[in-house]
C-alpha cells in the first residue's frame, strides 16, 4: 500500500524498523489555551502494580523494561528502559481513539540513566491495523543531565481511527533510560478547512485540483514523492529570474467572519534555489482585496520538511480568505507543498455537555479509548412493497406513467396523523405520493417541473396555519449553476420564492434538512464552480433561519486517501480511477448527527479538467457522523445497504434521502438507486467503457432496529469502552446491547479514570439479554451522582455488541 503504511506485526515488533524523526507540527502558542484538552492515558505515570508497565504493550528482550522507585518524576514509580544492543525495545499505550484532522500533543518525561538516546512516538493508525507512517512524528531525548520533556505533536490524518504513544530504544541505543508522566492533549478539528489542502484529490492530476495555478515563470504540478503526507504533494519550479517570472498557485476561497483570527500553516521542503512564499489573502464579498488585507511569510531553506506559517486577523469587510503559495519573479528553484491547514480563534475544545439522546458509534467524537472491540456496520434490512415483482426486492416505489426513473434524493416525513409523505426527483420533475404504511404508495402525478427535482423537502416549525403567508415546507432545486428556493403550503403546490432569485451558488446536488438542535436549516451542497480552480465533487454546508439568507457554503467533507486507495485496488487497470462524494444530507439523530455519504467510485474521467458530468462509474452508500455539521469521522467505511448483484435495481448507482425516520423501534431510510453506472449508455457498453447502462431506478427502504447502525463487538476474550468526559443533564444511564452469551457491566469514572465508589465494575448489576433500553444500576444506586460530571463512562463487555448509550 501506498503512504509507507506498516502492519503491527511487522517492524516495531522485531525491534529493527527505523523509524523516521520528523519536525514536530506547528500549533500558534498565543491561541492554543482555547482549543486543548487532556485526553486520558492510562497508567500515565507508571504508578499501577501488576505488569512490569501496565496497560502499556513491551517489545523487546526479557527484563528490557522495569519499573523503578528513583529515578521518579512524580509519584513514586517510573518506567526504565534498559537496551542491550541485542533488539531494540518498545513500549507502547493504550490506543487512544481519534477523529480526522483532531491535533494530539504528547509529552513526557525522560531522564538518561547512561548514554542511551531514546525517542517519543506519537502515531497513528488505520482501522486495518496498519501504521500510517508518514503521520508519525518523533523526538529524540537530549544528551542532557536530569529530567527533559520531550514533546511530539501531529494531526490525525482522514483515514486514522487510534493513535498512540510510542517509548521506543532504537537497535544500537545501548544504555537505560527512566521515563515518567506521558500526557496527550487534544486540539479538536479546525472549523475552517480549505479544498483539498493535502493535495490528494486527483480530478486534474497531475494539476492540483481546486487550486488555480497562474504566472509564466515556470510550472505546478503534483509529485508522489517526497511528500509530507499521504500520496502527493506540489511541486513549483520556477525557471525565470525576472519579469513574468512568477508561480503562484491560489486556494478556493474559504469563508471566514469579521474579527476572525486565522493562523494557516503550510509544510514546504525547498529542494533547490530560492524558496517561495505563503501569502493569506482576505477579500470583500465581491473577491477584491489589497495590501492591508494579505501577510506574507517566505519559506527559509533548511533540510527536510518545515512548516511556514502566516498569522493574520480578518478586516471588518472581510468574507473569505484565499492562500496562495508564491515564487516570485526572482525567486528561482524547486519547493515542495504539502498538508495546508487553517486555525481560527473560532476553534472550540471538546464539549462535555450532553443531552438525552442517544450516542452512537458511527463516529468517535465521544470515544476516548477502546480494547478489544471491534466495529461493525450493520446493513439494512430491506422492506418493499409485497405487490412488486420479485426482481424488486426491497422497492417500495418503481417507474409509474409520467416519473420514469423515480429516485431519492428527496424526502419522506412522517406527520402527526401517521400519514407519511414523499417527494422524488423523475425524468418529468418532481413527484409527490403519499402512504399510510410507509411501504405501500399513492401517486399524485407531477408537481411543477423543477429542472432536477427537489434537494431535500423540510417542514417548517414554526408553520402557522393561520396566517396565508406562512410556508409549511421548503425546498432548494438547481438551476443554472446555483440552488433556488420554493415553498408550500400543502406539499403539492409550489412556488420560487426571494423574488425568484438563487439563495445558494452550486451545481446540481443539494440536501436539506433542518436541525432542531440548532434552531436552524442546513444545506449540504454540491460547490462545482464553472471557472478555475474547479474540482472534485465534495460537500459544503450553509445554514439559514428563514431558508432565504444562507451562510456562504463552508466545504466540509472529501473523499481522501483510503477512498482513492480502495477505488483504484478495485479497478485495476484504471489509472484514472478516484473517489468523490456525490451528495450527503446531515441528519440530527440523538447526540449527534449523521450522513450517509453517496460515495461515487469512478473508473473512468473522460474530461478530468471540465464538467464532471460524464464520469463513469457505481456509487454505494456509506455512514459518517458529526458534532457540528462541520468535522465529519468514518472510521467503519462499509457499504450500509447490500445491493442485490449486477441484475438487481439497486446495484449501480445508490442515492440516500434525507431523512431517517423512527417508527416505533424501528428507523427508516428510504434511499434511490439506478440500476446501472453513472453516465455509462448502451453503446458505452459496447465499447467496455462501463458494465451496465445508466437507468430503471427505483425507490427502496432499509430498516433497522433503532440505533443499531453499527456496533462495537466483542472479541472472545471480551472488550471495554471508556468515553471522554461527558457533563449530562440526566442521570440514568440506558444502554442499547445485546451480550449475547455474556454480559456487560457499566461503570463510572472520574475526569481522571479513576472508578467511582460505588459506581465500579465490581458494584455493577450486569446487563443481559438483547435489549434496545435497559437502564444500568449498581448495587447501591439507580442513578448516577447529581454533581452532573465532568465523569467518564466505562462499559465492559465480555461478549456480543453494544450499539449506544443515552444519559436521560
Amino acid at each position: 500500500m501506498a503512504r509507507g503504511r506498516t502492519a503491527l506485526a511487522l517492524g516495531l515488533l522485531a525491534g529493527a524498523l527505523a523509524l523516521p524523526s520528523t519536525t514536530e507540527v506547528h500549533r500558534p502558542v498565543a491561541l492554543l489555551a482555547d482549543w486543548t484538552s487532556a485526553r486520558l492515558v492510562a497508567n500515565a505515570g507508571f504508578e499501577e502494580s501488576g505488569s512490569a508497565a501496565a496497560q502499556w504493550t513491551v517489545t523487546g528482550p526479557a527484563g528490557a523494561v522495569s519499573i523503578i522507585a528513583a529515578p521518579a518524576h512524580g509519584g513514586g514509580r517510573a518506567l526504565k528502559v534498559s537496551d542491550t544492543g541485542a533488539d531494540g525495545v518498545s513500549v507502547r499505550g493504550r490506543p487512544l481513539a481519534v477523529v480526522p484532522g483532531e491535533a494530539l500533543t504528547a509529552h513526557a518525561w525522560a531522564q538518561r540513566i547512561d548514554q542511551q538516546a531514546g525517542t517519543l512516538y506519537l502515531e497513528y493508525w488505520r482501522a486495518d491495523g496498519t501504521r500510517i507512517d508518514d503521520a508519525t512524528t518523533s523526538r529524540d531525548i537530549a544528551a542532557v543531565a536530569g529530567w527533559q520533556a520531550v514533546t511530539v505533536a501531529g494531526p490525525a490524518p482522514p483515514d486514522a481511527i487510534t493513535a498512540t504513544v510510542l517509548i521506543y530504544s532504537k537497535l544500537a541505543a545501548v544504555g537505560s533510560t527512566a521515563w515518567d508522566d506521558v500526557t496527550v492533549d487534544s486540539a479538536p478539528p479546525p472549523v475552517r478547512k480549505v479544498p483539498n489542502g493535502d493535495f490528494e484529490a486527483l480530478r486534474e492530476t497531475p494539476k492540483p485540483t481546486s487550486w488555480a495555478v497562474s504566472g509564466g515563470g515556470g510550472t505546478a504540478q503534483l509529485v508522489n514523492s517526497p511528500t509530507h503526507s499521504g500520496n502527493r504533494a506540489l511541486r513549483t519550479v520556477d525557471t525565470v529570474n525576472g519579469t513574468g517570472g512568477d508561480v503562484t498557485v491560489l486556494s478556493r476561497a474559504v469563508p471566514v467572519s469579521a474579527g476572525e483570527t486565522l493562523t494557516v500553516t503550510v509544510q514546504a521542503m525547498v529542494v533547490s534555489g530560492l524558496a517561495g512564499s505563503l501569502y493569506v489573502e482576505y477579500r470583500r464579498a465581491d473577491g477584491s482585496t489589497q495590501d492591508s488585507y494579505k501577510t506574507r511569510t517566505d519559506v527559509t531553506a533548511g533540510a527536510g520538511w518545515r512548516p511556514v506559517t502566516a498569522t493574520k486577523t480578518a478586516p471588518a469587510d472581510a468574507t473569505s480568505v484565499t492562500i496562495r503559495l508564491y515564487s516570485a519573479f526572482a525567486a528561482v528553484g524547486t519547493t515542495l507543498w504539502d498538508d495546508v491547514t487553517i486555525r481560527s480563534n473560532l476553534d472550540t475544545a471538546y464539549q462535555e455537555g450532553i443531552g438525552g439522546g442517544s450516542v452512537l458509534f458511527a463516529g468517535d467524537q465521544r470515544v476516548e479509548s477502546y480494547t478489544g472491540l471491534s466495529r461493525r456496520v450493520i446493513k439494512g434490512v430491506p422492506h418493499g412493497d409485497p405487490a412488486l415483482p420479485d426482481g424488486d426486492t426491497g422497492v417500495v416505489l418503481a417507474g409509474g406513467t409520467w416519473d420514469d426513473n423515480p429516485r431519492l434524493s428527496g424526502t419522506v416525513l412522517r406527520d402527526a396523523g401517521g400519514t407519511y409523505q414523499m417527494w422524488y426527483r423523475a425524468g418529468a420533475g418532481m413527484g409527490y405520493a403519499t402512504s399510510t404504511d410507509g411501504v405501500v404508495w399513492t401517486r399524485f402525478g407531477s408537481g411543477p417541473v423543477f429542472p432536477d427535482g427537489p434537494g431535500g423537502v423540510v417542514e417548517n416549525p414554526r408553520f402557522d396555519s393561520a396566517d396565508p403567508a406562512s410556508w409549511r415546507y421548503h425546498t432548494l432545486y438547481p438551476q443554472n449553476g446555483d440552488y433556488y428556493a420554493a415553498a408550500s403550503r400543502n406539499g403539492f403546490d409550489w412556488q420560487t420564492i426571494n423574488s425568484g432569485n438563487p439563495v445558494l451558488p452550486g451545481w446540481d446536488v443539494a440536501n436539506v434538512t433542518y436541525d432542531p438542535a440548532g434552531g436552524r436549516y442546513v444545506a449540504l451542497t454540491k460547490q462545482y464552480p464553472d471557472t478555475a480552480p474547479s474540482g472534485p465533487r465534495t460537500v459544503s454546508v450553509s445554514f439559514s433561519t428563514d431558508f432565504l439568507h444562507w451562510t456562504a457554503p463552508r466545504h466540509v467533507l472529501g473523499s481522501d486517501v483510503l477512498d482513492n486507495e480502495t477505488v483504484k485496488a478495485a479497478n485495476p487497470g484504471k489509472p484514472d480511477a478516484v473517489s468523490e462524494i456525490y451528495g450527503m444530507a446531515g441528519i440530527r439523530y440523538g447526540e449527534q448527527y449523521l450522513g450517509v455519504p453517496w460515495m461515487f467510485d469512478i473508473h473512468e474521467v473522460p474530461s478530468p479538467d471540465s464538467d464532471p458530468g460524464p464520469d463513469k462509474g457505481r456509487a454505494h452508500l456509506e455512514l459518517a457522523a458529526s458534532q457540528d455539521l462541520l468535522n465529519w469521522s468514518r472510521p467503519d467505511r462499509s457499504p450500509l445497504i447490500t445491493d442485490g448483484g449486477f441484475s438487481s435495481w439497486n446495484w449501480g448507482f445508490q442515492l440516500a434521502g434525507t431523512t431517517l425516520l423512527p417508527v416505533g423501534d424501528e428507523v427508516r431510510l428510504y434511499y434511490g438507486s439506478f440500476a446501472g453506472e453513472h453516465s455509462c449508455t448502451a453503446a458505452d457498453v459496447l465499447a467496455a467503457r462501463c458494465a451496465k447502462a445508466m437507468g430503471n431506478s427505483r425507490i427502496g427502504l432499509v430498516t433497522w432496529q433503532r440505533d443499531r447502525f453499527v456496533a462495537l463487538h466483542a472479541a472472545p476474550g471480551g472488550g471495554s469502552l471508556v468515553t471522554r468526559t461527558l457533563a449530562p443533564s440526566g442521570n440514568r444511564v440506558i444502554v442499547n446491547a445485546n451480550p449475547g452469551a455474556g454480559q456487560l457491566r457499566v461503570a463510572l469514572l472520574d475526569a481522571g479514570g479513576i472508578p467511582v465508589p460505588g459506581y465500579t465494575a465490581a458494584d455493577a448489576v450486569p446487563i443481559t439479554g438483547d435489549s434496545l433500553a435497559t437502564a444500568a444500576t449498581w448495587q447501591t444506586h439507580t442513578t448516577l451522582p447529581s454533581t452532573g460530571g465532568p465523569f467518564r463512562l466505562s462499559f465492559a463487555l465480555t461478549a456480543g455488541d453494544l450499539y449506544s448509550y443515552a444519559i436521560a
